[in-house]
Formats: C-alpha cells, sequence, structure tokens
C-alpha cells in the first residue's frame, strides 16, 4: 500500500486487499474535488477499506454503502473468503465507527436498496460498483445507479478483467461491456484496466427505470463507433513504415511473422508506407513484400518535422486512414513480431493499445515538472485537463495522465483517430511545444541511437494521440500485457508468461551490431517452440546491401538438396539415416538422444519432431493413427502456422548446408506438406525409402510401444502406401532392410545413381565408420517371407503391398506396379471410412468407461493408490480388447479384400 495511506487503516480490522492498488489512480483523477462535499455512494462494501479511502481522502463527502454482508458466490467457493464470512458485518461496523453519521449503511440486496433510492430521489458524485460480480447483476446496478449521478460525476467499476468465473457470460465485463454500449455518447471514459472509470457527461433523463430482476434489453439501435454486424473484428489493415536501411529489413521480418504466428489475422491486409522518396527501400526489398502479399505504397509526405522520425508514421497513418479499407486499422513501428494471435476485439471503444512503457515527458499530475507542459497541450488540443484518463505505465506502474505506446494502436477507420492526431501534433509543433527543448535526451531506437533535435519533441506523437481520443471523447482499451511486451526491460518477476506472449517490441535488439544483451538470444525468455528456430534462422538483422555488380563468367551454384527418408517406425530408418550421415549428409543440430530402444541413435530432429506431432494433433491424428490425413485441412489456415513453424526448424537445424538428410517417419502422412516447405526454401527433395517385412515391424512396435500386431500392420500400410504415392515426382530408390545389412556399399551406390546424389565421402573412407555402426545385432525381430503368408493377423492386402513394393525395389519402378498400389491404396481408404468410424466409437466407448469409474472412484472418495489400480486395469482391459478376436472381427473387412493382380511371393 502507498505510505501515503497507511495510516489511515492502522488498528482496522482487515483480512483482505482487493483495492489499495487503485488508490493512486483514484487520488490522481479526484485530486480537483477533494475538498468538495460529494455524495458517494458504494455497492458491495466487504469490511470497508475502499470506503476507509473515500471518507478519508474526500474529507467533507457523505457516504452510502450497500451490502447484504453475507458474501457473493465465489466467497462461499474459497476456504480464505469463506471463512471471514461471519465476521464481515462486524468488521465493517467497527472499521467505520469514527467517522458516525458521515456513513450510512444499507444493509440490503443492491436491486431493492437501489430501488428505495431512486424513489427518494438521491443523487451521487461517485458511485462505487463492486457488488454481486454476476455480468446481469453488475449491469442492472449500472442502469439502476446511472439515473443518480449527478452530470459530471464519476462511475467507478471494478473487477472488469476479473475472471473467476468459467464461462465468459457470467464475468463482470459482459456487464460493463453492455451497459457502455447503450449509454454511448453520456459519458467520457477516464481509465481502463483491471477497473473502468466513467465521467457522465450526458444529461440525466427523467423517466425512472422499471424495477426488476434483470437489466432492460439493450436498444436495437448499435452504438455510432461499434462495427456493424456483418464487420468482423478480424477485418483489419495492418499498417508499418518501411525506408531504405535497417527499416526494411525489420519491415520484411514484421510483414513475416504476422503472416506466419498471426493466427486468424495472418490473411489479413498489411501496407507498407514508403513517406519519402529519398529513402525508398530496394528493389529485393519491394519484391519481398510482394511475396508476402503486402501492399507497398509509396508517397511523399512534407513533415513539419522532418528530424523527428516519428512524424513521418503519424502522417502516414492519416493519409491510409482516409482511404478506404478494413474497418479497424492497427499501427505498427517495424522494430517488433508477433509469436501468436493477437487480440485486437473493441469491444464498445475506438481504439486499444498499451500504455507507455514508462513515465518519460508524461505527468503524474500537480507536482509534476512536466504537468504544466500537459496543461498546455490541452489548452492548444482544446482538450479539459481534467477529461484526460489515468493509465499505468507498463513498466515502473505509475499513474499518468494517458499516453499511449505507439508501438501498436489499433484504431476504427470510422473513428478518424489518425487524422485528429495529425491535426493536433501540427498545431503542437507550429507551437514549438518540445517537451525536451533544452535537455533532449538519448534513446536507443530500432534505428540506432538518437540524440539532440531527433529527440527534443520525444514523446509528442503519442500525446497528440491521447489527446485526439479524449477530445473526440473515444476510449481507448488497453491491450494485455503480452502485446506491445518491451524486450528491452525485459524483468523475469514481471513478465507475462513466455509461452502466452503476442507481440514482441524488440526496439532494435536484433540488429546486425546490438551490443544490448537479448532475452530472448541469450535463453533468458524462453519462447515457444519453433519461434526461437524462426528468429534464429533470420537473425541478426542486416541492413540492405548494394547489388553486386554482374559477373558473367561466375558458375552457378547447384541447388540445395534434401534426403528425406521415408520408412514406417522401425524399418531400419535410424539404421539408413546413419549410414549417410557417415557419408557426409548433413545431419540435424539437435538430434533426439539415444535410448535403449535405439542405443545408436534415432538421428531425428528433436525440435522437428516435436512439430510433427503439433502438427499432427491439429489435425486430430497421431503418430500411430493408421488413417489418413485430410488433404484439405493440410491446406487450410490452420494448417499454416505449422507449415511456417517446421520451415523455420529445417532452417535453423540444416542452415544453407548443401545436403542434408531428414528423418523422421511421421513424415511419410505428409509428403506434400513437407515438399511444399521445401519447395519454397527452393531445396530438392530426393527420397530413400526403406521397406522391412511388415510383420517385424510390428514384433518390434509391440515391444516398444505395446502395440496390438494387427494395429501395427495397419500403421505399416499406411505409411508404405502414402510414401510412395507421394514420393513419385521425386528422384527416388526402394531400400530393402535385410539386403542392406548384407551390402551396404551397393546400395547408397545405387542409391547415388537412381537420385543423383553425390556422397561428400567416399564409401570407402566412412567404410571404417559404419562399420562400426551398421552390425547385425540391430536386426532384433525375425520374421519370414512363410510368416508373413500364414499370421492371422496379416491380410492379404498388406501380403499384396509388401510383395509390389518388394517387386519395385528389386526390378525397378514401373506404370503397371504403380497402378496396383493406386488400387491397394483405394481399398485400404474405402475401409478406412468404415472402420476408423468403429474404431474411434471403440475409442469412445473406452473412454467414457474410464471417465465413469474415475468419476465413481472420486465420488467414493478412495485413496489415490486405488484410483491408479482402477485406471491400470482398465488400460490393461483396452489393450487386451485392441488384440482379443473382437478386433479381429472389427477388421474383418481388411482380410477378405482380393488383390486384382497374381500375389508376389
Amino acid at each position: 500500500m502507498d505510505l501515503d495511506y497507511s495510516a489511515w487503516f492502522a488498528g482496522k480490522s482487515l483480512s483482505t486487499d482487493w483495492t489499495s492498488r487503485f488508490f493512486p489512480v483514484w487520488a490522481t483523477l479526484f485530486q480537483s474535488r477533494r475538498d468538495e462535499a460529494l455524495e458517494v455512494l458504494e455497492i458491495g462494501s466487504w469490511e470497508g477499506r475502499s470506503a476507509i479511502f473515500f471518507l478519508n481522502y474526500f474529507g467533507k463527502c457523505r457516504l452510502t454503502c450497500i451490502d447484504t454482508f453475507g458474501g457473493s458466490p465465489e466467497h462461499t467457493l474459497r476456504q480464505k473468503w469463506s471463512d471471514q464470512l461471519a465476521h464481515v458485518e462486524q468488521r465493517f461496523d467497527s472499521n467505520l465507527a469514527t467517522f458516525g453519521k458521515r456513513v450510512e449503511k444499507i444493509k440490503s440486496p443492491s436491486s431493492q436498496a437501489l430501488a428505495r433510492l431512486i424513489t427518494d430521489e438521491r443523487r451521487f458524485d461517485l458511485v462505487y460498483v463492486d457488488g454481486s460480480h454476476h455480468s446481469a447483476d453488475v449491469q442492472a446496478d449500472a442502469v439502476f445507479s446511472w439515473p443518480m449521478v449527478r452530470d459530471g460525476g464519476i462511475v467507478i467499476f471494478d473487477d472488469y478483467e476479473w475472471t473467476f468465473f468459467a464461462d465468459e457470460v457470467e464475468r463482470p465485463k459482459l456487464g460493463i461491456d453492455s451497459f457502455l454500449s447503450v449509454q454511448s455518447g453520456q459519458y467520457r471514459e477516464l481509465y481502463r484496466g483491471e477497473q473502468v472509470i466513467i465521467q457522465k457527461i450526458g444529461v440525466a433523463r427523467n423517466e425512472r427505470p422499471a424495477i426488476s430482476s434483470r437489466p432492460p434489453p439493450a436498444p436495437r439501435e448499435e452504438p455510432v463507433d461499434k462495427p456493424k454486424a456483418d464487420e468482423s473484428e478480424n477485418d483489419v489493415e495492418f499498417v508499418l513504415i518501411a525506408e531504405v536501411g535497417i527499416l526494411e529489413a525489420q519491415a520484411l521480418l514484421l510483414c513475416e511473422s504476422i503472416r506466419c504466428f498471426a493466427g486468424s489475422y495472418s490473411r489479413s491486409p498489411i501496407t507498407a508506407v514508403s513517406p519519402r522518396s529519398s529513402r525508398r527501400p530496394s528493389a529485393s526489398t519491394i519484391d519481398r513484400f510482394g511475396q508476402l502479399g503486402v501492399d507497398y505504397l509509396p508517397i511523399e509526405i512534407d513533415s513539419r518535422c522532418p528530424q523527428y522520425g516519428p512524424s513521418y508514421r503519424v502522417h502516414s497513418l492519416a493519409h491510409v486512414e482516409r482511404r478506404t479499407g478494413p474497418p479497424v486499422i492497427i499501427m505498427l513501428d517495424s522494430d517488433a513480431i508477433f509469436i501468436a494471435e493477437p487480440d485486437f476485439s473493441l469491444g464498445t471503444c475506438s481504439a486499444a493499445a498499451r500504455p507507455v512503457d514508462s513515465k518519460g515527458m508524461c505527468t503524474t499530475g500537480p507536482g509534476d515538472p512536466f504537468d504544466a507542459y500537459w496543461r498546455q497541450l490541452c489548452v492548444l488540443a482544446g482538450v479539459d485537463y481534467e477529461h484526460l484518463p489515468i493509465v499505468r505505465t507498463s513498466v515502473d506502474g505509475l499513474a499518468v495522465r494517458a499516453s499511449y505506446n505507439g508501438g501498436l494502436i489499433a484504431a476504427r477507420r470510422a473513428s478518424g483517430l489518425f487524422q485528429r492526431t495529425e491535426d493536433i501534433f501540427r498545431k503542437l509543433v507550429a507551437a514549438n511545444m518540445k517537451p525536451w527543448a533544452g535537455a533532449e535526451p538519448t534513446y536507443g531506437t530500432g534505428t540506432g541511437i538518437l540524440q539532440g533535435e531527433a529527440t527534443a519533441f520525444w514523446g509528442t506523437s503519442q500525446a497528440a494521440f491521447s489527446l485526439a481520443a479524449t477530445a473526440g471523447n473515444h476510449s481507448v482499451r488497453l491491450l494485455p500485457a503480452t502485446h506491445n511486451f518491451p524486450l528491452h526491460n525485459f524483468n523475469p518477476a514481471t513478465a507475462p508468461d513466455p509461452a502466452r506472449l503476442v507481440h514482441i517490441h524488440y526496439h532494435g535488439l536484433f540488429n546486425e551490431g546490438s551490443a544490448a544483451a537479448n532475452p530472448i538470444l541469450d535463453g533468458t525468455l524462453a519462447l515457444p517452440a519453433g519461434i526461437a528456430e524462426w528468429l534464429d534462422a533470420r537473425l541478426p538483422l542486416r541492413q540492405e546491401s548494394p547489388p553486386a555488380a554482374p559477373m558473367p563468367d561466375r558458375p552457378r551454384h547447384s541447388r540445395r538438396k534434401a534426403i528425406l527418408v521415408l520408412g514406417m517406425h522401425r524399418s531400419g530408418t535410424s539404421m539408413l539415416a546413419g549410414t549417410i550421415a557417415a557419408l557426409g549428409s548433413a545431419h540435424p543440430k539437435k538430434p533426439l538422444p539415444a535410448d535403449g530402444n535405439n542405443p545408436r541413435g534415432y538421428w531425428e530432429s528433436t525440435p522437428l519432431n516435436f512439430a510433427n506431432d503439433e502438427l499432427l494433433a491439429a489435425a486430430a491424428s497421431s503418430w500411430h493413427d493408421w488413417r489418413p490425413l485430410d488433404p484439405q485441412w493440410l491446406q487450410s489456415p490452420a494448417a499454416e502456422r505449422h507449415h511456417h513453424k517446421i520451415k523455420a526448424i529445417l532452417a535453423s537445424e540444416y542452415g544453407d548446408e548443401p545436403l542434408f538428410f531428414v528423418k523422421d517417419p511421421r513424415i511419410c502422412r505428409f509428403v506434400p506438406f513437407m515438399s511444399s516447405i521445401l519447395a519454397e526454401m527452393e531445396i530438392d527433395p530426393v527420397a530413400l525409402l526403406p521397406l522391412r517385412n511388415p510383420l517385424e515391424v510390428a514384433y518390434s512396435l509391440e515391444r516398444r510401444d505395446g502395440l496390438p500386431r494387427a494395429k501395427s500392420l495397419l500403421l505399416w500400410l499406411r505409411h508404405v502406401l502414402e510414401a510412395e504415392y507421394h514420393s513419385r515426382h521425386m528422384p527416388r530408390c526402394f531400400i530393402r532392410h535385410e539386403q542392406f545389412l548384407i551390402d551396404w556399399r551397393h546400395h547408397v551406390g545405387r542409391a547415388a545413381e537412381k537420385t543423383g546424389i553425390a556422397w561428400p565421402t567416399p564409401s570407402d573412407r566412412a567404410e571404417t565408420e559404419i562399420g562400426r555402426f551398421l552390425t547385425a545385432d540391430l536386426h532384433h525381430e525375425r520374421a519370414t517371407a512363410e510368416d508373413l503368408q500364414n499370421h492371422p493377423d496379416v491380410t492379404p492386402l498388406i501380403r499384396t503391398a509388401y510383395d509390389i513394393l518388394c517387386a519395385m525395389a528389386d526390378e525397378g519402378d514401373s506404370q503397371k506396379l504403380r497402378d496396383e498400389l493406386d488400387l491397394m491404396r483405394a481399398k485400404f481408404d474405402d475401409a478406412c471410412d468404415v472402420l476408423g468410424a468403429a474404431a474411434a466409437a471403440e475409442s469412445d466407448h473406452l473412454r467414457g468407461e474410464r471417465d465413469a469409474i474415475n468419476r465413481a472412484y472420486r465420488e467414493l472418495g478412495l485413496e489415490r493408490n486405488a484410483l491408479e489400480h482402477g485406471r491400470d486395469n482398465l488400460l490393461t482391459e483396452r489393450a487386451t480388447l485392441l488384440a482379443s478376436p473382437s478386433w479381429r472381427r472389427l477388421t474383418a473387412p481388411l482380410r477378405w479384400m482380393r488383390s486384382p493382380s497374381k500375389r508376389r511371393r
């Protein structure tokens, strides 16, 4: 608690403190009325902490307190609060006894108490709404108290961002927003954060609201500044500045981050403005804008203050706002990136932004060295100083007159906010309103170190926006702390959860030559998987270099190659990958560690393995799912984020290596998806397809993962059919597992011949290393052709597919063999439509049984070990069921399918 107020609470009986953090904001807002004999209404008093503040701060006020003193649902649900309920009223009475007749206590539900106050024609200068937190109750309290608020009176809504109730419909925010929507134009907003504070500016209506248990319905007409019903909140236009030098590199990174990670906003229009002809970005940057779908807008702006760089942003935004376009404009600083989908919902507000990071040239009120300057600004802009909202600076938490960070601002186009900002800024410059005149600070920015005349006006563009919002009575929603996160002010103790960060303002820390510590690059700030790899492949940012002189005789470099090891799990993929690594093909920088199942390593990229699992999960699948992936989903916007993440991981794991291999059996399921990523990277794929007896694969998966053999055989079929079909456009080579173990030299030579690979390390030089790696003990599980023919779990479809693939490996590819496999795949896909639904139903049934058992155990209060025992029994029953004749009957349609061609042995 602020030390200025601590004496007021000495000796008081208070068990909770939900209020004192707002005292500095209240004191700043109410300072000019502190000596008035105000009438204050408090709805919800609890033990009286806020009441004590009002009675002390306003020494002449009279306070009316409404409370049932029986608590609300949230108090009964948490023991630390419910334990206090029996003593709340007693403590309230004791804490406020010294104020005597200045306090009127009404013990009643607020609906009844407010009705009596309306009947008595009471009027109030300040209303504090902090009673029931159900949205309907909050709205009702606001509706009933609003006619009693005098013109110029203040209403404080508490717990605006409160999320105790799981259902958003129940939370206070909905009730408050609904009330504000109805009263649009009748109030000005003074503060928005955990609380919303407004000032009444409309004439109070004579009619009294009907008394009912619920608030009246909202009128049919929409507020003027609310989007129409057919407009989407996601219908936005991003606007940024792109100029020659480091700004263009930053602009490209920002635009790519929007396309990669902004979720539903990733396809929104982006406009890159070039505001002066002397600083146009390079041709290569403009070409890249085109590839990213960015609208490049070269204009010529005559700034009245050219030495102050942000002036061009002010004028550019006003220019864009005058054009037709989406209903919401998002203003962006170039030295920032998105790493997740943002929240640009505006609700009843005209704009959304973060407060300034630190106080700078802002004012905390009378006594602040910049207070006189702000009062002059208000006169210049025609704004009442007392109407300027209060915000808390995002880094040091000071309560200042509103000033918003210019790095990220969303505003409705129809509000004209950016044009009004330009008008006020022009007046400010014409009046030479330099906040730092004679004491210009030095700032590190995305374009370098600025000082002198470049910083004399520093902060005025942001001040102009705040004045424009206040002059037009436009409410500004405060974006969450996950937006416009100031990387240069990173503090682990106060920073948001890195996993929830959305938009990072890096202020030049990504630029080449930056000497400042970078929390992302040094690992202090751990970003979600894929983001760090994406950045790693693009940093540091460099200024555009002039093009080199043409060299007609210079030989062209051949394109890079990626070897895709496309084989089913446990088919010798690791054995093959280790061999080609010894032959000089680059392996991933962060491989999965070896373990008992693969003591010589998996040769898979750890981040890529995780990203591939995430992709499958997002597609409602997994590594052990034998059903086909939906090709439409793989081309959907939902898959696009995974596309960019995997691309970033490949760039990070393999750098500029001319030849590298990618090994993860999961890729067999989405070869076209991976191929499209490699095509974007201008890398040519070649495929090596290891082939192993499917029964051996099933035995190995049974030993390692406990999978039923029938399921493993279906997995094998799915992987090999997809890999074969989708690798037909690539140079490729089939490699049979048992033959490779006997004569690896022949097979790597044959692979090089068929795919055009030139092994960097000749086989004779790699022989010793491969000999140590490639030994007979790698072949653990054994099954013969006869075993495959006679095993009851092996269907004719699986036998025939294996025969055809072996023929491709031994005799060479042919259209006839491809046609036969196409028929196999069509039969399998048709069967999956039936069997997949049945398997899903069976899984749901088992899950339902498990949940029922868990619920029963919880209700009976059994000990944890009993619960775990029941769970283990259920899992055992599930495994038994999947291995039972019932599963075989379920897969019977596959067993009786007949091959269209003669079986191959």
